[in-house]
């Protein structure tokens, strides 16, 4: 090594000289503690590990990757195209009011004209009996991401249990949450793919439907020597239904009434759920005009007994409409048109009353 290139070890401070005798370069020394390094502590065991500050570089990456904390977004933006196009139901709540319902909430609550349902109570659509779990509730599920079972409850009087999650909005005026629900179509197959009623358990108009067509195909395709024998659609719809509502027995009196007609019944019967009216029944393999007027009797004379509770027993006021194939009606199709025409009519009628359909 030359005089000109060669370092005097005894004229350099500590840094310098272990820069000189390790062969580091000095610059990296200097800037040692920019990087919260301490040479001191090095090969010091009981030192604390240095809080380290990142680079400003690596800083500068990291700001990069939020970048969209820096944009001007429309929320009502998010909310058109995003919110309302999602299969979960969606529902915004402020101060206790439902402001924001996406269209699979809609749907879902049978609102047809949305202007008219915002700005109601939220606790509207909620079942009665789930009213306390869910304003108890919100707060875990605000604050924990916890999920809580909600039965909602349509315009319609349709109960739908559904799982919401809560997403609390700041909003220093107004105590606002998102409420998300689960899938209820994951499979892009409408909601009544689900065959069966949720409050009673029966099953509900379309897989009566099914059956009716079951029945009249097995009818159409007996040997023709072979006698037809009768199926009769029923419908029964509890017309003082409102009464029992205003005193919170609507459940309980159709929930009983449903376990009534299933026990009384006969076992090849289906008693099913409706959609506008709250039960139709198929009786099939009636083999005469005699049989049916029994089993009709018998069925008038289980409305006419009511629902009973532990204290008292409810009369209820019904309309029941009857067809029958293979005359009048020739088809299931017909079976069942002719079947709610004479419902129709029975409603028409004061108190409890039977409208069998005629040509």
């Amino acid at each position: 090594m030359s005089e000109n290139s060669s370092l005097n070890i005894e004229n350099l401070d500590g840094d310098a000289k272990l820069a000189s005798a390790t062969g580091v370069d000095l610059s990296l020394l200097k800037n040692a503690s920019q990087y919260g390094v301490a040479l001191n502590d090095l090969e010091n065991f009981n030192a604390q590990p240095p809080q380290t500050e990142l680079p400003k570089q690596q800083k500068k990456k990291i700001k990069e990757k939020y970048f969209w904390q820096d944009l001007d977004v429309n929320l009502g933006d998010i909310v058109n195209l995003v919110m309302n196009s999602s299969e979960r139901p969606i529902v915004m709540v402020s101060d206790d009011k439902a402001v924001y319902f996406n269209f699979t909430a809609m749907q879902m609550l049978d609102i047809k004209d949305v202007k008219s349902s915002l700005g109601e109570p939220f606790l509207s659509f909620v079942d009665k009996q789930d009213w306390n779990l869910m304003t108890s509730s919100i707060g875990e599920m605000l604050t924990s991401a916890q999920k809580q079972k909600i039965r909602l409850r349509s315009l319609k009087g349709k109960v739908i249990p559904v799982e919401f999650q809560a997403i609390y909005l700041p909003d220093t005026k107004h105590f606002s949450f998102i409420l998300v629900g689960n899938h209820q179509n994951k499979s892009n197959k409408p909601f009544f793919n689900n065959l069966y009623d949720d409050l009673t358990g029966l099953p509900n108009f379309f897989l009566f439907e099914d059956r009716v067509q079951m029945s009249v195909n097995n009818e159409n395709y007996k040997d023709s020597r072979l006698p037809k024998d009768l199926i009769a659609v029923v419908g029964v719809n509890v017309d003082n239904i409102e009464s029992f509502r205003k005193l919170h027995l609507e459940e309980f009196v159709i929930k009983k009434l449903a376990n009534t007609l299933v026990l009384s019944l006969k076992k090849n019967y289906t008693v099913a759920r409706g959609l506008k009216y709250h039960f139709w029944i198929l009786m099939p393999d009636l083999m005469s005009g005699y049989d049916l007027d029994m089993e009709i009797k018998k069925l008038m004379a289980l409305l006419k007994e009511g629902v009973s509770d532990n204290f008292t027993t409810h009369d209820l006021t019904v309309s029941v409409g009857a067809s029958v194939f293979p005359n009048p009606a020739r088809s299931a199709k017909k079976l069942i048109e002719q079947a709610i025409e004479a419902l129709k009519q029975s409603q028409e009628q004061e108190g409890s009353s039977l409208v069998m359909f005629q040509k």
